[in-house]
């Protein structure tokens, strides 16, 4: 009787079936899963497009940055604007006269030295830009010219001088300037003036 016993197959256990509860919770957490992925893909695209709004709303309607009259500093000058005249065809004087290939844009403007040593205005270190943001150099010729007969730039700078002079820009027949970019070496960071603002 127990050798039959032994001998008898055993049944086979039938495999366990998945619980419908386990397979809900799987299904859920998959499409969880899904909805926060898409949530944050749509939060990362609008605070990606976030800042470029707030720049546009936030900006000053008037006035972008220091204009006409403001003092501005860029390493160890100081400089003010307190003129922009966009009219002349030629600057300087009798014989001493020079042509511009479009019309000129003289910008009357101070420099002071606020370092504690002896300091160069560089003139060609300056840079304009007009409204598409081409950039002039200047008119190093020009500019003598139109500094005939006052105490320009062509000197060294005491600590704690200012001298008054004039830039001059060739810019086309159409054209105006918008900004002046002003250095204190033509290497340094400069500072941005806007002209024809107060």
């Amino acid at each position: 009787m127990s050798r039959d016993l032994r001998r008898r197959p055993r049944p086979v256990r039938a495999a366990r079936g998945v619980s419908p509860l386990k397979v809900t919770l799987a299904v859920a957490g998959s499409v969880i899963a899904v909805i926060v992925l898409f949530a944050a893909g749509i939060a990362a695209e609008q605070y990606g497009r976030r800042p470029a709004a707030a720049t546009a709303t936030t900006r000053p309607p008037a006035k972008a940055g220091p204009g006409l009259g403001d003092a501005v500093r860029d390493g160890k000058l100081e400089f003010v604007v307190s003129r922009v005249d966009c009219t002349r065809r030629t600057v300087g004087a009798e014989r001493l006269t020079r042509t511009a290939a479009g019309r000129y844009c003289v910008v009357s403007m101070s420099v002071r030295n606020i370092g504690d040593g002896a300091k160069f205005f560089v003139g060609h270190g300056q840079k304009a830009y007009d409204a598409s943001g081409a950039e002039y150099a200047g008119d190093e010729l020009a500019g003598v010219y139109a500094n005939r007969g006052t105490e320009s730039f062509l000197r060294r700078l005491a600590p704690g001088e200012k001298v008054a002079g004039k830039l001059v820009f060739d810019v086309p027949e159409n054209g105006s300037l918008t900004s002046l970019e002003v250095h204190d070496s033509p290497l340094s960071h400069g500072a941005v003036i806007i002209l024809g603002q107060r």
